[in-house]
């Protein structure tokens, strides 16, 4: 148990009245702070450190103190029990945070009730199925917890025992810096783990088509011989491909969005936190795939009464089967497949962020293998010259 001095101090040498104090050391530096306990000089008792009897509210007084040093203890016994070292300035930042939620995990819950209409409805799913994941590893952990060196334990948990992959197990981490990072700045926590903790940036895994089997699908789709709803789908496919949409996005365009040379529209993803408009021009292969399918109407939804997204998917392996694309593709590959060829034909990495509609450049920057190919391609211009 730390000593701790509980003495009376009054504000005013002509004054009576006074606040009562708290002062101990912490490897020779001294704390020194009021309860904000007021009462007259004459009712401290100065042997037992407590308000007397005398005092009208000597009860609820005495209540205050003892809870002060039951927390001023407890800190001590926190950094005791984890090993850690404890001074003036990190006891401070300890005793004055606040401690209203027993777990981290009340506080997720809490911050999810205030900012979740920043996020759409999938990301909250993704952020829930990866505290769910860490509730079920650690469910009583607390703020203190969470340690740098515990951050590796868990990513090797995530790694060795759930067997995720590494891009799995970063986006994880990923999701828990931001609730890390909302506590910390609350003043639930000391330090910023994440500070000395890196998340790397892994090859992205994706699907996108050639130039070659684009082409097949374009000539599919002009063949005329497909059903129905596999001209539907095809057609929806390759408009992702040539516009840059994500199917929400593609599924919410009007024709009054759109101009001569380009349209403008807001990512559904990030319409509630950061709704900034994406222009996104239009080329000849995308204006004439819009006049198939609108005709001659001049506004509305591009689209209507289209299948569900996961009917979707399964008409377009069937295609992609029929074609002899032996790819796992979904709509999702239009997107890659626009990205994927606009970068190797440009080169434009900054004008492709745009585009895309992305918030940062490592966003994009899942698409870099095909600057390095370009590397390897340019590199041999100097194999004219003989040495």
């Amino acid at each position: 148990m730390k000593t701790i001095k509980i003495y009376f101090q009054n504000w005013n040498k002509d004054s009576n009245e006074g606040y009562v104090w708290v002062c101990f050391y912490i490897r020779r530096e001294k704390v020194n702070f009021s309860t904000k306990v007021k009462c007259l000089e004459k009712d401290f008792d100065k042997k037992h450190f407590r308000i007397k009897t005398s005092d009208k509210l000597f009860s609820d007084k005495n209540i205050i103190i003892d809870n002060i040093l039951a927390r001023v203890n407890s800190v001590f016994v926190k950094y005791r029990l984890r090993n850690k070292t404890l001074t003036r300035e990190t006891f401070l930042r300890a005793y004055n945070r606040p401690d209203d939620y027993p777990t981290f995990f009340e506080f997720v819950k809490d911050w999810q009730k205030k900012y979740s209409i920043m996020n759409e409805g999938e990301t909250m799913k993704v952020h829930n199925s990866v505290i769910k994941k860490l509730k079920d590893y650690s469910p009583e952990l607390h703020f203190d917890d969470i340690t740098t060196d515990w951050l590796d334990e868990y990513y090797a948990y995530l790694r060795k025992d759930l067997k995720n992959c590494e891009n799995t197990a970063y986006k994880n981490m990923s999701t828990i810096r931001k609730y890390v990072k909302a506590a910390f700045k609350a003043g639930y926590m000391d330090e910023y783990p994440f500070e000395h903790w890196s998340i790397k940036r892994t090859k992205a895994n994706y699907t996108f088509l050639t130039e070659d089997e684009l082409s097949t699908m374009v000539n599919i789709y002009k063949g005329g011989t497909l059903p129905e709803k596999h001209h539907r789908t095809i057609e929806f496919f390759l408009f992702m491909c040539f516009s840059s949409l994500h199917i929400g996005d593609a599924k919410n365009l009007k024709l009054e969005q759109f101009t001569n040379d380009s349209f403008t529209y807001y990512r559904k993803k990030n319409r509630n936190s950061k709704p900034e408009p994406i222009v996104v021009p239009i080329s000849e292969a995308l204006r004439n795939l819009l006049n198939n399918i609108v005709g001659f109407r001049k506004k509305g939804s591009i689209f209507s009464h289209l299948p569900a997204d996961q009917t979707m998917n399964r008409y377009l392996k069937e295609v992609s089967k029929k074609v002899e694309i032996n790819k796992d593709i979904s709509h999702k590959t239009g997107r890659h497949t626009f990205a994927t060829y606009f970068l190797r034909k440009t080169k434009d990495l900054t004008a492709l962020k745009e585009i895309l509609g992305h918030s940062d450049l490592r966003e994009t920057l899942i698409y870099a293998h095909v600057l390095d190919e370009s590397k390897q391609e340019g590199i041999t211009c100097f194999n004219s010259f003989s040495i």
